[in-house]
């Protein structure tokens, strides 16, 4: 009988091991420090709170464009710092790791993929290096993979950021461009969109304000990148974030609110802003 018991016990434990492998979702970042503004924090306990087990790998390199991403598909240089965040949260980091490396630590069901902020609304920039490595991640991925795009923020009405003057100085104007430049690339491949730009004007265009950067164009180590990474969940899922049982414990729940509205909208309207007229200060 206990042999018995044992025997179902054990297939139990199989069967829970293999569902919850198949829950997991994979998603590789290539990016910089943009990247690292939206997956890094948040996101992973995001998914948690509504049963969602997350691998998360971010290929990072400050300042990073699709070219110099292609170059080190090809190169295979070893200029990145890859960071992944494991399905139990545990947090590691290696140096001087190259994106070939990356690609083949994991069988990767999402990749996203992301323009350098400063050429963000500039779609000659774009190409051919976006086509070419939405080649590469589909190659390198037998199982086949889900590709997105995330598309960065506008930066803050005083950003002293050195390109900001190419879009004369003005966060609609640059906004415009970026959707405009995101919005043609995604159309072009036929790709998934993380708005993590129109959920930050979304956000601006509440009680908020132009609160969500820390230096004018990296977002605030506490909303700020709370909003991105409750996007890009509800982007990666479908599903709203409103009401998703987690939050930094330092943050305004009030202001969380907010943001995970502004979240939802975003995804529902990925290049328009929407108008946000419920106040959560009250």
């Amino acid at each position: 009988m206990k042999h018995i018991l044992l025997f179902f016990a054990l297939t139990f434990l199989g069967i829970a091991s293999i569902h919850a492998q198949n829950d997991t979702l994979r998603v590789l970042s290539v990016a910089n420090s943009f990247g690292v503004d939206a997956v890094e924090q948040n996101l992973h306990e995001i998914a948690l709170a509504d049963s969602h087990v997350l691998i998360i790998g971010n290929l990072y390199i400050g300042g990073c464009s699709l070219e110099r991403h292609y170059n080190n598909a090809v190169s295979g240089e070893k200029a990145y710092s890859y960071r992944k965040i494991s399905a139990d949260g545990t947090f590691t980091t290696v140096e001087n790791a190259s994106l070939p490396q990356a690609f083949a630590d994991e069988p990767w069901d999402v990749v996203v993929f992301q323009q350098v902020s400063q050429y963000s609304g500039k779609v000659e920039t774009y190409e051919p290096y976006l086509g070419k490595l939405l080649q590469y991640a589909t190659q390198h991925s037998p199982n086949g993979v889900r590709l997105y795009l995330h598309q960065t923020w506008a930066y803050s009405k005083d950003s002293t950021h050195p390109n900001f003057p190419d879009y004369n100085c003005n966060q609609e104007f640059m906004y415009r461009e970026l959707c405009k430049a995101y919005k043609s690339m995604a159309d072009k491949y036929h790709l998934g969109v993380i708005p993590s730009g129109t959920a930050v004007q979304n956000a601006r265009k509440t009680y908020l304000g132009d609160t969500l950067t820390r230096d004018g164009f990296h977002l605030s180590y506490g909303l700020g990148r709370y909003l991105a990474a409750a996007t890009y969940y509800a982007a990666l899922y479908q599903t709203k974030v409103s009401g998703n049982g987690w939050m930094p414990p330092q943050l305004d729940p009030r202001e969380v609110e907010t943001a995970r509205r502004c979240a939802d909208a975003a995804v529902r309207k990925p290049f328009a802003t929407s108008c946000m007229c419920r106040d959560y200060r009250r």
